[in-house]
């Protein structure tokens, strides 16, 4: 009964996560590849320093690939995409985030309240 509980909880999240990403590609007109890429830039560009204070990172377009593991062309073509949709600002040393309120919507529904 307990793994029951357990399973219909994953389905309810999953489904808030699909959802949010469901509303963010139509708002914006974007696939859920690009979702996900402006999701993992947002992880890339936001870290703290020792010191405990935030920063922003750019991301360059091979950090990126490398890090979801995708061909380099084709996150190039997509980061272009999200640019284009005003969601992430090219700078001279990558890419960062430009829509912050979206790119918070998605990581506070992906990330579990325990985490």
């Amino acid at each position: 009964m307990n793994e029951k509980n357990e399973l219909a909880g994953l389905a309810r999240y999953a489904a808030k996560i699909f959802k949010l990403m469901s509303a963010l590609r139509g708002h914006h007109g974007i696939d859920f590849d690009e979702v996900l890429i402006f999701f993992a830039l947002g992880r890339l560009n936001f870290d703290q320093s020792p010191g405990n204070l935030m920063f922003v990172k750019p991301a360059n377009i091979v950090s990126l690939s490398d890090f979801m593991e995708i061909p380099r062309e084709t996150l190039r073509r997509k980061l272009l995409r999200l640019e284009e949709k005003d969601l992430v600002q090219r700078t001279s040393y990558g890419f960062v985030v430009k829509d912050l309120d979206s790119w918070k919507r998605l990581s506070e529904i992906a990330v579990p309240a325990e985490a």
